[in-house]
């Protein structure tokens, strides 16, 4: 299915939301045996008279927190770079199975809900990328999978099975019939449309049966839906219904307006959800 995971990267800029994401990776790797690195890096941008005082109190800020989470049983170290902040995450995330981050971080107001860095580093890393939104109250216990059956959403879905092995999960399809607006347009009676769309929605959940067969966890923490609707919209109503700590969710390739566009379905739901969100990558190493 997918290689175990042996370590993880967290980012930090000591802001409030990035404790929160250091304090998630805390809980995942209590409840997984979980080490890694706990990174910060310097803007590039920094002007010559601050790179001293602010090496100096990074380097502080990291010893302190490594000791807290040492204390707890957690095995990471820490790590200090310069240089464009999304690129060397993204260079160092190359080590490492995934990546820990809060939703936002000193660049507040820019990108709406997302900070620049998260964003710019979802797009393009070939890492998973777990964004905290939330401070961590105890292991997840409920996950919403996002399904569309292909290799990314399969990958995951596995993916949050190896950071969250206890939690229930909720397994999501959103569901579409095929030309239904041109049978509308044709006059076909409704009464043959809800057929169509129970018959759509019939193979769904056949497909999510096989789908679910094939992650390592037992049937009793797995709960399927089929559900007619925009995928983001489905997507996070599933979520606010089952009161989900997680979505976890595929990203597909992107060609280059993805990539400069919040144009795709992980993307958006990363943008609206309230919730963490975990966005796995096509190719998972």
């Amino acid at each position: 299915m997918m290689n175990s995971m042996r370590s993880m990267l967290i980012a930090t800029d000591f802001s409030e939301e990035a404790e929160s994401a250091r304090r998630r990776a805390v809980s995942i790797a209590q409840e997984t045996g979980l080490g890694g690195i706990l990174a910060h890096v310097l803007p590039a941008s920094l002007p010559p008279d601050a790179h001293l005082p602010a090496t100096s109190q990074a380097q502080k800020g990291l010893a302190i927190a490594i000791e807290e989470m040492r204390r707890g049983g957690c095995r990471f170290e820490s790590q200090l770079a310069s240089g464009e902040i999304a690129r060397e995450l993204a260079r160092a995330a190359q080590q490492h199975d995934m990546v820990v981050m809060g939703a936002r971080g000193e660049d507040l107001l820019l990108d709406f809900s997302l900070g620049r860095t998260t964003t710019r580093l979802v797009r393009h890393s070939d890492r998973p990328v777990l964004i905290v939104k939330q401070p961590p109250d105890g292991p997840y216990r409920r996950v919403v999978a996002a399904v569309d059956f292909s290799a990314p959403s399969l990958a995951a879905a596995a993916r949050g099975i190896q950071i969250a092995p206890r939690a229930d999960f909720s397994l999501v399809h959103a569901f579409e019939v095929e030309f239904e607006s041109m049978l509308r347009l044709a006059g076909t009676e409704d009464d043959t449309i809800h057929a169509y769309r129970r018959d759509a929605r019939e193979k769904a959940l056949a497909e999510l049966d096989r789908f679910a067969a094939r992650l390592a966890l037992p049937r009793a923490q797995m709960w399927s839906a089929a559900t007619l609707g925009y995928p983001p919209k489905v997507i996070l109503d599933c979520a606010e219904q089952r009161d989900a700590q997680l979505i976890v969710i595929g990203k597909h390739a992107a060609g280059i307006v993805e990539r400069y566009l919040v144009g795709s379905v992980a993307l958006q739901v990363l943008e609206m959800a309230k919730c963490d969100v975990l966005v796995v990558p096509e190719t998972v190493p």
